[in-house]
């Protein structure tokens, strides 16, 4: 099992640390360069847009069809808040509506940054548990949390490290939300419950897009044996 280092709070990290590290990395005489020209930028807008779509349409229409049955997108369920809310008038409705709107929007946007530094700790933990020595720290200039390991590694490792904190803090928690959904009559302040837990959990998992955009590259690169040792940009079989 490996170690989890906390490297510190440091100043445009990805720019010039990593760089100084990857210099400093011996390639053995057997390495195959990764041709990496025909993959895909995992920071891209696009390549998030073209992962992340299909991911958000369709943990919400799964969603979708279950409020169909006994939530909000029910109509009878519709009317009868409607109608026991008319003494409120319609101003109080219509900001009634504004608030659930702007709680079910900000709740998982905060929720999903929150969750950065878990997601990165995360990282840590899967890596460690592979045998991997990672690293965990702070971008100041970038704001955001990171976790890294300078030790070869296989490509086994390399996507049972990336792909970790997806399956626990997205996947599992949807397969938990889907399995548990009420079967009985929801009222409508529940069902909207259920819809934030939901659009929270579809962020998180998009904030996960830049590792799966990664995983997809390796994966599909079958040149690459999963028991390749992978440093830097270079392949190689060990004791070969």
């Amino acid at each position: 099992m490996g170690n989890i280092e906390f490297v510190g709070i440091i100043n445009d990290f990805f720019n010039t640390n990593r760089q100084e590290t990857s210099s400093n990395i011996a390639i053995p005489d057997n390495a195959h360069l990764i041709e990496k020209e025909q993959w895909l930028d995992m920071m891209s807008p696009l390549n998030w847009f073209i992962f992340g779509l299909p991911i958000l349409i369709i943990i919400l229409s799964i969603m979708a069809v279950k409020q169909k049955k006994n939530g909000i997108l029910n109509k009878n369920i519709r009317e009868e808040y409607i109608e026991s809310n008319n003494k409120k008038g319609t101003k109080k409705i219509v900001l009634t509506a504004l608030k659930y709107l702007c709680v079910s929007t900000l709740i998982p946007l905060i929720f999903s940054i929150m969750v950065i530094p878990i997601h990165e700790l995360l990282h840590c933990l899967a890596g460690s548990l592979v045998g991997l020595n990672m690293k965990f720290g702070i971008d100041i200039q970038m704001a955001i949390a990171f976790a890294y390991s300078d030790d070869p590694c296989t490509k086994a490792q390399l996507l049972f490290m990336s792909l970790t904190p997806l399956f626990i803090l997205g996947i599992l928690p949807l397969l938990i939300l889907f399995i548990t959904y009420p079967k009985e009559k929801m009222t409508f302040k529940k069902s909207i419950k259920y819809w934030i837990v939901t659009f929270t959990i579809v962020m998180i998992i998009i904030c996960g897009v830049p590792d799966i955009i990664e995983s997809f590259n390796w994966i599909k690169n079958k040149n690459i044996p999963y028991n390749a040792i992978v440093e830097d940009d270079y392949w190689y079989i060990p004791n070969k």
